[in-house]
């Protein structure tokens, strides 16, 4: 709404936008649906989908498994209170960042970052959100985004990421050239894990400022 707000003023601009995981596959989405307003999409280590898995991904035998977690274990009517209250505490958050392949090199796994993390949760309507997000549909690929964008993308991925592998898995970081339609550079930091923005700001920040005077108006 915002972007379609300043798009609709005198002073309208295009628009670089950029994301982490679930939200470098916001980013694409916001680019496929206003072209004419974004020029540019930085990713950090895009996820496949909202959420983990899709039925069609995954071999019949295990189908039944997704239904049971997404239908029971995530359900607001089920168990999703349950496991929306064990999944926010601090020590599972700080558990998942330090051994979870998260950050590859935890220094920046502080006091300040577990409550900016936990803050929200405190928001109301915090848990409907989360199991909407996760007990919900996975949404569009990365693979069937990029087509529809004309902006160039610029992807940069920590190599020790091991939820949305860079060389592996249903949506590698490397094959997504091949689905892109327009320009796409794909770049490794090599050591970082799944939010290189936090853990090597100095490498993101140079990567994405020299990519920035490179791109067109």
């Amino acid at each position: 709404e915002k972007m379609n707000d300043e798009n609709d003023t005198a002073n309208s601009h295009k628009w670089v936008v950029a994301g982490n995981s679930i939200g470098g596959l916001c980013s694409l989405g916001v680019a496929a649906r206003l072209k004419e307003q974004v020029r540019g999409i930085t990713l950090f280590n895009c996820a496949g989908g909202m959420t983990g898995f899709r039925y069609d991904e995954l071999p019949f035998i295990l189908r039944p498994i997704l239904y049971f977690i997404q239908k029971v274990v995530l359900s607001p009517n089920g168990y999703g209170g349950k496991f929306f209250e064990d999944f926010k505490t601090r020590e599972n958050v700080e558990s998942i960042l330090k051994n979870q392949g998260v950050y590859g090199d935890t220094t920046n796994v502080d006091e300040e970052l577990l409550e900016i993390l936990l803050g929200p949760s405190e928001d109301d309507g915090a848990k409907e959100v989360f199991l909407k997000v996760f007990g919900g549909p996975a949404g569009p690929t990365p693979e069937s985004l990029l087509p529809e964008i004309d902006a160039p993308v610029l992807a940069l991925w920590g190599t020790e990421d091991p939820w949305t592998p860079v060389d592996r898995g249903l949506h590698p970081g490397n094959g997504l050239e091949n689905y892109a339609k327009g320009s796409f550079e794909l770049r490794l930091l090599n050591g970082a894990g799944h939010c290189p923005h936090d853990e090597v700001p100095e490498d993101v920040n140079q990567n994405m400022i020299q990519w920035l005077k490179e791109l067109p108006l």
